[in-house]
């Protein structure tokens, strides 16, 4: 049979085949499918028009399964097994399944939730991995491939999902031998600060806040990477103004504190983004919900 043959046939009508195969009655399989049993008769001579054959004889009082019927049984079953499998999606069982997902978190979020996400993920779906990829570039192509973003910027993601996932702001590292209160703005701001200024941006984005408001600190150095300042406040007299969770995480080690910024700031949300198309993906599901688990509010 061609493809193009298919189109000849009521394939709705194959429910209502097996149903008079198995109960060997049209009677009963009429009840089965929930239609009268005049329509069923009438589904009974159009499926014998198809299979060229008579699929149920009056046998005595009831009726008889010719061969054709019999031979019939097994593949019908089948075939709407599958179409009903079709129909539920496919299943996703963490503990056996082998996956390697992509993802771009920028990399002062990933220093504070990479390693307890790799954790989670190495207990519940051990034959899995997450691969993160280099910062993208607004419109770029590889933003389509991935299957989460961690991130504040709600433009670069723009067409994905998107979902709360944690808030954050910024505070002042400052070494614990550090007598400072940092209790004025210009007191702080005097203070010699370490910049941040990632590849491809010109400033940090702390000075441009400053700026919007007045203010200019004093910058004694500037690193791409915030660990890079972290590190340097926690072996100088130097400061750095940075985000909260990566003091929080890798302050108490390196005998750094934070010191609440004496300058009204927003909250700084970070979203959970994935492609619309998986919105219903089991495996997307599991692990989104596993991130929200993981390094959620």
């Amino acid at each position: 049979m061609s493809e193009l043959d298919i189109g000849r046939y009521d394939l709705n009508l194959l429910r209502a085949l097996l149903a008079m195969i198995e109960s060997g009655s049209v009677t009963r399989a009429a009840q089965i499918v929930s239609v009268s049993q005049p329509a069923m008769s009438r589904i009974l001579a159009r499926l014998r028009e198809d299979f060229g054959d008579p699929l149920l004889v009056r046998s005595g009082a009831g009726m008889k399964r010719t061969p054709r019927a019999e031979a019939l049984a097994e593949p019908v079953r089948a075939l709407l097994k599958q179409a009903a499998a079709l129909y539920e999606g496919e299943a996703f069982d963490p503990a056996v399944a082998q996956r390697v997902f992509r993802a771009a978190i920028p990399d002062v979020v990933a220093a504070t939730v990479l390693a307890p996400l790799i954790e989670a993920m190495a207990r519940e779906a051990p034959g899995c991995r997450i691969d993160l990829i280099p910062w993208p570039r607004p419109n770029d192509p590889v933003i389509a491939t991935l299957d989460f973003a961690i991130s504040t910027d709600t433009v670069l993601f723009a067409g994905l999902r998107m979902a709360p996932l944690f808030d954050d702001h910024d505070v002042l590292a400052v070494h614990v031998g550090q007598p400072a209160t940092w209790r004025q703005i210009l007191e702080m701001l005097d203070a010699p600060h370490i910049a941040v200024v990632g590849a491809g941006a010109t400033s940090d984005p702390v000075d441009d806040w400053l700026a919007d408001q007045g203010l200019h600190r004093r910058i004694a150095a500037v690193v791409p990477h915030y660990l890079q300042a972290l590190m340097t406040v926690a072996r100088t007299d130097l400061v750095a103004i940075l985000p909260s969770r990566l003091i929080a995480a890798y302050g108490p080690q390196l005998d750094v504190r934070a010191a609440e910024l004496p300058i009204e700031q927003s909250t700084d949300r970070h979203f959970l983004f994935h492609p619309v198309e998986r919105d219903a993906d089991a495996a997307s599901v599991w692990l989104r919900s596993l991130i929200q688990r993981t390094v959620g509010d």
